[in-house]
């Protein structure tokens, strides 16, 4: 015997932020989400790009200066011996009048975090507004479905319920209000009492819903590549949530309130069973985002040191080792637990890194060339 069906109103959909009414007009020109999150991060990347380039400069100088400190550091060590205080309250004297800036090597960290920090604020809003209004979709193709299939066991269908199925097969905006309020009134409680006068009959317009809510499901899902629901991470999720997952949320949505449980679980039982590419124990993903992006970033990270000065401190030294492995690290966690549309910003962004540092590096450096003898002049006249 089939579960007892509950028939509700919409859920509400949830507000955007203005960072997700960004992605969602960017969204409405492009018409995939995946490449949406590429446009946004390469359109995110443009406005820091002078940013990145004042810090990039302001680097060169300050390895520049670093290098000419290093014997007056070695000295000042050496003079204080185990005054490990003086001897650093006496290198950040000399720092000064060489006017060596903490702040711009702290600078990069600071811009990504804050850029993920907006990244991360518009994904987790559009994403919990997308997923719920894709389930309100399905509750809709689902209770059209049911329509026909009671019309076909002989349950007694107005002419304004006939009308609405009359193509039978379901797209998006063919179940209104209207349509609801129908359904409410005239099937609903000729289902209702199936349950305990016809449980056969019952179960047989539930299942005879299942495939075509399927069909929906998969001609309508937002999928990227080889990612079947961007809503959820490249991994082996199930490409559907679960009912707890769906209503208790997780790093990529906001929990919803209010779907009922046995609607959802019908309708989840029709995607994971009929739709392609969902049944079973298949995977959303294929974990290629997580490991590009470990590689990426890494292999960013490496191409950035590269290019600049290697620092003559082991305490910076050992700074940028510990970075190097954490960073690809934290990268590939968030994006196992987060959902694709994160790890497809943060493969994005690797590879403008990658190619930012490869453009801007020659140009700074062609830039200082000539300025090597006057930065350091001038820093032993501050001296």
């Amino acid at each position: 015997m089939g579960n007892m069906i509950s028939f509700l109103a919409a859920l509400n959909v949830p507000d955007l932020n203005w960072i997700g009414n960004i992605v969602a007009a960017l969204n409405n020109v492009v018409g995939n989400y995946g490449w949406t999150v590429v446009l946004f991060t390469v359109i995110l990347k443009v406005i820091t790009l002078p940013l990145d380039f004042w810090q990039r400069s302001s680097a060169k100088k300050n390895a520049i200066k670093m290098q000419q400190m290093k014997p007056m550091m070695d000295k000042i060590d050496k003079a204080y011996g185990a005054n490990v205080k003086g001897a650093q309250q006496e290198k950040q004297k000399l720092m000064k009048k060489f006017g060596y800036s903490m702040f711009s090597s702290c600078l990069p960290t600071l811009v990504t975090l804050v850029v993920f920090i907006i990244m991360f604020s518009g994904l987790t809003s559009y994403s919990s507004h997308a997923n719920v209004k894709e389930y309100n979709e399905l509750v809709e193709s689902y209770h059209y479905n049911l329509v026909i299939e009671s019309q076909s066991e002989g349950l007694v269908i107005g002419d304004d319920l006939a009308a609405v199925v009359a193509d039978g097969t379901y797209e998006k905006g063919d179940w209104t209000e209207e349509a609801e309020t129908a359904f409410q009134s005239q099937l609903k409680p000729q289902i209702v009492a199936l349950l305990q006068s016809d449980s056969d009959k019952y179960d047989r317009i539930i299942e005879g819903t299942k495939e075509a809510v399927a069909t929906f499901a998969e001609q309508n899902r937002e999928s990227f590549l080889w990612v079947k629901n961007i809503w959820r991470a490249d991994t082996w999720q199930s490409v559907m949530p679960d009912y707890n997952e769906f209503t208790n949320g997780g790093m990529g949505t906001a929990g919803i309130e209010g779907a009922d449980e046995t609607e959802y679980n019908i309708i989840y039982d029709a995607v994971t069973t009929y739709a392609g590419g969902y049944a079973g124990a298949a995977w959303n993903g294929l974990l290629i985002l997580p490991v590009l992006a470990v590689l990426l970033s890494f292999l960013s990270m490496k191409i950035t040191q590269k290019t600049q000065i290697a620092a003559n401190d082991p305490q910076t030294q050992a700074t940028s080792k510990m970075m190097t492995l954490m960073m690809p690290l934290i990268m590939s966690i968030f994006i196992l637990m987060y959902t694709a549309a994160l790890g497809v910003y943060i493969v994005s962004n690797s590879i403008l890194a990658i190619i930012t540092t490869l453009l801007l590096t020659p140009v700074i450096n062609k830039m200082y060339k000539n300025k090597d003898v006057q930065i350091i002049k001038q820093a032993s006249y501050r001296r």
